[in-house]
């Protein structure tokens, strides 16, 4: 499983004054203490609300790069942003993320001719969320074919179904589910990824919804998550599912994890 780590967000408190002080020691412990966990790429996310996106963007790429950890995930919705930064990434690169909104989309596609990284798609559109799986299979067919026809490899979109809240709605879980499943038998060869923390909000005990939540949707076929790669127990139940699904041979990963103290009940 890719694990792309979500720290680096300025959602989060710490990181968004770390991002205002142009604390470099700060971001740099973040990063490494990630890579360290077992994430793939670092997702970066500079989108405090005021001031200039780019800027802190190219901040955060810098930073991270200067302490040696190149391979990032670009987290902006802001086309503009993302062609700033693009060139600066010096390992491998992925945009998180790109949507079927109409102006969104124009704005967007123009940035993947000749780009040879990977990308995350989201199945929503002008009309939201859709609230079926046969829309959000629609929807994810409409940003492949937009992708593939910059030369965008099928294999390197990773589509995200967009988890919900299961306190608003009790399908919401199931929905979600069902629609990776559906995605991957209408797009041979595709890939599916998800920020799966949504579908805990407003209940208690968060973190063990979501390292469940995430054990079923690795059965369904997902192939990637946006988590916290520091949390034990989230890699725990991303390692188990894999080897009860047949997707670690022999179980090597697990144990390797189990002999390093990484495996715990």
């Amino acid at each position: 499983m890719l694990i792309i780590g979500e720290r680096i967000n300025a959602t989060r408190k710490k990181i968004a004054e770390a991002l205002r002080a142009k604390d470099k020691a700060f971001i740099q412990k973040e990063a490494r203490i990630q890579m360290e966990a077992g994430a793939g790429y670092l997702d970066l996310n500079a989108g405090l609300g005021s001031g200039d996106e780019s800027e802190g963007l190219r901040w955060l790429v810098e930073t991270v790069q200067e302490a040696g950890y190149t391979d990032i995930c670009l987290d902006s919705a802001n086309s503009a942003v993302l062609k700033t930064c693009l060139p600066l990434v010096k390992g491998k690169v992925m945009i998180n993320s790109i949507n079927a909104e109409k102006s969104k989309l124009e704005a967007m596609l123009p940035l993947f001719e000749g780009y040879t990284g990977k990308v995350v798609g989201l199945t929503m559109d002008d009309r939201g969320i859709p609230g079926d799986v046969a829309t959000r299979v629609e929807i994810a067919e409409k940003l492949v074919s937009g992708l593939v026809a910059r030369k965008v490899k099928v294999e390197d979109i990773y589509l995200d179904p967009l988890a919900q809240p299961v306190a608003t709605d009790p399908n919401n879980g199931r929905i979600f589910l069902e629609a990776i499943v559906a995605i991957k038998q209408a797009i041979p060869g595709v890939k599916t990824t998800c920020g799966l923390s949504n579908v805990s909000f407003g209940l208690p005990e968060r973190r063990m919804l979501n390292r469940y939540f995430l054990a079923l949707a690795i059965g369904c076929g997902l192939d990637s998550a946006l988590i916290d790669p520091t949390d034990a127990g989230m890699i725990a139940a991303a390692l188990s599912a894999e080897g009860l699904m047949g997707l670690d041979q022999f179980c090597i990963g697990y144990l390797t994890a189990f002999r390093a103290g990484k495996i715990k009940a």
